[in-house]
């Protein structure tokens, strides 16, 4: 009797263990996945601000050679320079706001790179590495949740600590 009664117990415990491993890897894949598409997300980035950067440099040399073709062609004619500078003043006006975007969209890489950095160092780095990545970093926020998780190495911290991750990486994205 004592016997099935183990075998039983045994059997449920295994079971559990089981069902626990394929919740564990479904979770994983999926987190991986979210990864994976962080880092799409990441170079589409990057693309986006070289493209500007690239526009950034044409609209400036453009601007030039506009500028000083303007301001020959007015002197040439004989009109008043007053409304080439003015429209000189829009066109610095547009590459000023131009280069607060490129400074806006330059921030945001640089935050979007460093939870990824982090993120990876997580996933395939080691254990030392990730937590000087964490200490690193400025989040009040991950450092207590990484506290929490270092301590209690349950799943509910290290659930708490991935979905901040993740959802710091797509704040920071703006994908809502």
């Amino acid at each position: 009797m004592l016997r099935k009664v183990l075998y039983v117990v045994g059997g449920l415990f295994f079971t559990a263990l089981f069902v626990t491993a394929v919740v564990l890897g479904v979770w994983a894949y999926n987190l991986n996945t979210k990864l994976t598409q962080s880092q799409a997300d990441n170079q589409a980035l990057q693309s986006k601000y070289e493209n500007l950067s690239v526009e950034y440099a044409q609209a400036q040399d453009d601007f030039q050679a506009q500028s000083t073709q303007a301001q020959a062609d007015l002197t040439k004619a004989g009109y008043d320079l007053s409304a080439a500078q003015a429209q000189i003043n829009n066109l610095e006006g547009d590459l000023k706001k131009a280069n607060d975007e490129n400074a806006k969209l330059n921030a945001k890489l640089t935050e979007i790179r460093s939870k990824v950095e982090i993120l990876n160092a997580f996933w395939f780095s080691t254990k030392s590495s990730f937590e000087r990545k964490v200490n690193a970093s400025d989040d009040e926020q991950l450092m207590k949740l990484y506290d929490a998780f270092a301590k209690s190495q349950n799943s509910d911290t290290y659930v708490d600590l991935m979905s901040y991750m993740i959802e710091s990486i797509a704040d920071a994205c703006e994908i809502y």
